[in-house]
């Protein structure tokens, strides 16, 4: 099932020195569960669901970049998505401009996302050593809609932890807070 997408990505990539690379198989098999999700009625957002088909479109998307993908081509590969499931799953057919209009805009957003996020993490990383703070992480996340998954990723490129359990005290803080605010707007009313 996978192997004509892993086909069609090698020949956007039109280079077989990846040929081997175990993204391409990261690659179709988010690629075809997003397809599955979006035919059935959910898109990408920040909660629930939503946020299952994000992650797995970002992680597809850093996975190419990986592989030297340097622009949007998950949307390309939805016809063989199709090609391979469409008889069993007529509904993919239906769907598919749908699909390939919903993962077109989440991935340009995503690389804008990526590119000013990881020139603020290189940033950071040249100002550390060994550990990205747990405040640095936060920072990326709420300032830069950077997911704490995405940073571990990048940090693991250049060999440097993250404080996770500092993450999650700020990101504990910020809700704290969140709940003071709504606690303060309420008395007032």
């Amino acid at each position: 099932i996978f192997t004509p997408l892993i086909n069609k990505s090698l020949e956007l990539l039109n280079n077989d020195e990846t040929k081997n690379s175990p993204s391409h198989k990261v690659i179709a098999d988010h690629l075809r569960a997003s397809s599955f999700l979006i035919s059935d009625g959910i898109l990408p957002s920040n909660e629930g669901r939503g946020y299952v088909l994000r992650r797995l479109l970002r992680r597809a998307i850093k996975h190419g970049k990986t592989l030297g993908i340097n622009e949007p081509f998950l949307y390309k590969l939805v016809d063989s998505v199709i090609d391979a499931m469409g008889e069993f799953y007529t509904y993919l057919g239906e769907h598919k401009e749908l699909v390939k209009k919903v993962i077109r805009i989440e991935e340009e957003k995503f690389y804008e996302t990526l590119d000013k996020g990881e020139k603020i993490l290189e940033e950071m990383l040249s100002k550390t050593k060994g550990e990205l703070s747990g405040k640095d992480a936060f920072t990326l996340y709420d300032t830069y809609g950077f997911p704490l998954e995405l940073t571990i990723e990048l940090c693991e490129e250049y060999k440097v932890n993250v404080d996770e359990t500092g993450f999650k005290a700020e990101m504990d803080a910020q809700k704290e807070r969140a709940r003071s605010a709504r606690k303060s707007i309420a008395s007032m009313g």
